[in-house]
């Protein structure tokens, strides 16, 4: 009798689980397809009932907003409850206050898709949420049986003559307001809906409709949506969607000591378990390109993709609540994958220590936990940030009151995307983006790099003696300070040993220039003339000629080949200041040097 019981219940097991796997490649080609078509999946589909609470509840959001409100409400109505809410989960929520427009929004489309069950359920499973909402935009007054009814009662609204409601907030469309049309439209569509709703309720049971309104009237707001927002957090929770003070910790820096190692289980004696929550789909089919992480999925194999599905769900879940993103669209979920994607091909360098195997990294993925790998890819970009935030904070620029523009276009774009919230990768456009995130130790050694330079830039610059209110004209840059005291120095223009920034004088100038590019190759500055520039600083700082940091030789090498590169083809007899930003020279070209 028991071997007999057992098999039935493990056939019946395995019928579960091929129904399961059928309708997850069905929820699958449905979130890939298009609008139209995942709309004639869905109501074409032999149970299109089973098909629609099958879904994951963040891929039938996901869908709802793929395919249009008005569009969806077939699909809406044959949603359970527990989708419903989630709906209204994350809809309707601006932090921790409930968005009384969107509300409206989310009750209108739910009113739609069958009014009678939104009523059941809204008063029977959130009558306070309801009565929130009902609150925040009527007005009661409840008449007794030998009381007249007042006069200025012309814009209530009774069905019984006992109970009477307005709305107090009830905007004309046609009357001028600061509101946008969108909210106009909103707040005009309220009061329909709300009298909709009364009057299907009263129809329904008359008595639950005296007792809501009842309720309503004597409703405490503030702490009815202090007891939703905590009710709200405990159910996204158990979704992987945590509160933003615990969702940020998927950024906390993890050390390779620190990572946690997946449990020993043999995955051949896994079995079906109808009872465990589906992992949501959405974000798996955003998953391509050609980092590491993506490269070394193609290598696992498929059972364990199918487990790894959760954990990118949990991921990005986390990621979604810690940047405060709300999913509606597939470039959101993009983003959100795209972020993940870098961060975790980052953390798998870091543990391969700068040898991107696809081999190694297929290893250790199928060794640590995803969040982990994640952290120690969010590792490396915090401590480049860290390095760049203490630098700023005792720089030179910042206490001589110098604006970051100052450390021109490719400093800047390096020191901005470092200062980043989420640090991120100066790419000015390589890839189709200004910023993008780190996605391997090449853009964490090039960012590495670039700030070196700034910093040591930033002390040589502290050494000098510079007269900053002696500059007067021009766009004063690490660049332009540079090579105009280095011209003034050569020229004989400098009186004492503070380095002014007085402009020069074309005329004064142009025997510099001149010299520069007057090499045996047209339109090149030769090494001696290029390493004279380092010379200079060295003089200025009465340090070796050799005594410069490797960095900052960078920095001076790079500038003479910008020199190079912009000026090669102009002639000194046709010199125009004003098209010469690299040095401060006066505006008239037949003007004196004056100090």
């Amino acid at each position: 009798m028991t071997d007999n019981t057992n098999m039935a219940n493990n056939t019946k097991l395995a019928n579960l689980e091929q129904r399961a796997i059928k309708l997850a490649a069905q929820r699958r080609e449905i979130l890939t397809s298009d609008s139209e078509t995942a709309l004639d999946m869905v109501l074409e589909a032999p149970s299109p009932a089973t098909l629609t609470q099958s879904f994951p509840d963040q891929d039938l959001y996901f869908l709802m907003h793929k395919i249009g409100g008005q569009d969806f409400l077939p699909i809406l109505a044959m949603a359970n409850s527990a989708q419903w809410e989630y709906i209204l989960d994350v809809e309707v929520w601006d932090d921790d206050r409930l968005d009384i427009h969107t509300m409206t929004q989310a009750f209108d489309l739910l009113f739609q898709a069958d009014p009678k069950r939104l009523l059941r359920w809204i008063i029977t499973e959130k009558p306070d949420y309801f009565e929130f909402y009902l609150f925040k935009n009527m007005t009661i007054f409840i008449r007794e049986h030998d009381e007249w009814i007042p006069e200025d009662f012309d814009d209530y609204i009774t069905l019984d003559d006992k109970f009477y409601f307005r709305f107090p907030h009830k905007i004309d469309p046609d009357a001028p307001s600061e509101l946008e049309k969108t909210d106009k439209v909103i707040a005009q569509t309220a009061p329909g809906l709300i009298e909709k709703m009364m009057r299907s309720l009263a129809e329904m049971d008359l008595s639950v409709y005296h007792g809501l309104l009842m309720e309503t009237a004597a409703i405490l707001t503030a702490e009815t949506e202090e007891e939703q927002f905590r009710l709200k957090n405990l159910r996204l929770a158990e979704k992987g969607f945590l509160p933003i003070h615990e969702a940020i910790g998927i950024y906390q820096p993890t050390d390779l000591a620190s990572l946690r190692k997946r449990p020993e289980s043999p995955r051949s004696i896994e079995t079906f378990d109808p009872d465990i929550p589906l992992a949501p789909q959405l974000f798996t089919q955003f998953i391509e390109g050609d980092n590491l992480f993506v490269k070394s999925l193609e290598l696992l194999e498929p059972d364990f993709i199918f487990q790894l599905q959760s954990e990118i769900a949990a991921l990005s879940n986390k990621i979604i609540s810690a940047d405060r993103v709300k999913i509606k669209n597939p470039e959101s979920i993009k983003k959100i994958i795209q972020k993940a994607t870098a961060y975790l091909s980052l953390g798998l360098e870091v543990v391969l220590k700068g040898k991107p195997q696809i081999e190694a990294a297929r290893d250790i993925i199928t060794e640590y936990f995803l969040e982990d790998i994640f952290r120690t890819g969010s590792r490396a970009g915090i401590q480049l940030k860290t390095k760049a935030r203490n630098w700023y904070e005792k720089s030179f620029i910042k206490g001589a009151n110098l604006p970051l523009g100052f450390l021109t276009e490719e400093y800047l774009g390096v020191i901005g995307g470092l200062f980043l919230d989420r640090p991120m990768y100066y790419d000015n456009y390589r890839e189709g983006e200004l910023y993008r995130h780190f996605t391997s130790l090449t853009d964490i050694n090039t960012t590495d790099k670039i700030l070196n330079q700034i910093t040591h830039l930033d002390q040589i610059l502290s050494r000098l003696t510079l007269d900053l209110e002696s500059f007067t004209h021009g766009v004063l840059t690490y660049k332009s300070l540079l090579l105009t005291l280095w011209a003034r120095n050569r020229l004989g223009l400098d009186n004492g040993s503070e380095c002014s920034l007085n402009p020069i004088a074309p005329l004064v100038f142009k025997p510099f220039f001149a010299a520069l590019f007057s090499s045996d190759t047209p339109g090149k500055i030769d090494e001696l003339k290029g390493r004279d520039l380092a010379l200079w600083v060295a003089e200025a700082l009465d340090c070796p000629g050799d005594g410069l940091p490797e960095p900052f030789m960078e920095v001076l090498s790079n500038l003479i080949g910008e020199i190079e590169e912009e000026y090669s083809t102009v002639s000194s007899d046709n010199m125009d200041p004003r098209f010469i930003p690299h040095f401060l020279l006066t505006p008239d070209p037949g003007g004196m040097e004056k100090d």
